[in-house]
């Protein structure tokens, strides 16, 4: 009884609990200049003939997402990663809290490429899987029905115990073709969102997403750009934390 009842709690506990939701972070250019578009304010600075405009898009979980545009007005090529960047969280006194670099869209490419590779030998496998097994079920059923030992309900609860679990492989396998498929859509995004890695020519451009890991306990944000062609870059935010 005493188990039962601790049991019980235990349960009770469990669908009682709930998650947070997470603090959303807004962040506001520490910048009298810029450009507002469509609600967000975008601050551009100049290097000579090179010009980087940056605007912070939003919060996405524990990442701030932050679009760029690098224009190159000059005649020399430029090497543009965004690896180059750098956000600095700062406490209230301005201290270093972190100094992190974005996220790299290459290295989450690789991720997706080998996570779908696993996905499709597991898939090819599972086919091959239940194409044995429906062999093996096609000769059970007919040996149900030519065994004079085994009742004609028998054989009936037989097969249906077989179709069931085969609707449930191929459930299974509709669920893991669903699950590639999102990878796929994911993999899409980081190709085509973020700015990757581009040699900027003379009066070309190159736009794209950032994606940083956020510091929650920061009250204020630099981000640097240190492009070895085209000198430093620097944005200071304020950084306001919203709980819902």
């Amino acid at each position: 009884m005493k188990k039962q009842l601790l049991l019980s709690l235990s349960i009770l506990l469990i669908f009682s609990s709930c998650i947070s939701p997470l603090p959303i972070s807004r962040l506001n250019p520490d910048d009298s200049e810029g450009k507002w578009v469509a609600g967000r304010k975008h601050v551009t600075q100049t290097n000579g003939d090179y010009s980087l405009t940056l605007s912070f898009y939003k919060s996405d979980g524990n990442l701030l997402l932050f679009d760029a545009l690098f224009e190159n007005f000059g005649t020399k090529e430029v090497d543009f990663s965004p690896m180059y960047a750098r956000i600095i969280a700062q406490d209230m006194d301005k201290n270093e809290i972190s100094k992190l670099t974005p996220l790299d869209p290459e290295s989450k490419l690789l991720e997706y490429d080998k996570t779908e590779s696993r996905e499709r030998a597991r898939l090819a496998n599972q086919s091959i899987s239940n194409t044995v097994m429906a062999t093996s079920d096609l000769l059970a059923t007919v040996a149900d029905e030519t065994n004079p030992t085994i009742s004609r309900e028998q054989a009936d609860i037989n097969y249906n115990q077989r179709e069931y679990d085969r609707q449930n492989r191929l459930a299974d396998m509709d669920r893991q073709e669903s699950y590639l498929e999102s990878i796929k859509n994911s993999r899409l995004y980081w190709e085509e969102a973020p700015i990757r890695r581009t040699t900027v020519g003379g009066n070309e451009y190159l736009e794209g997403r950032l994606f940083f890991e956020r510091t929650k306990e920061a009250a204020f944000y630099t981000i640097t750009f240190e492009l070895p062609d085209a000198g430093l870059f620097s944005f200071k935010y304020k950084h306001e934390l919203i709980r819902p």
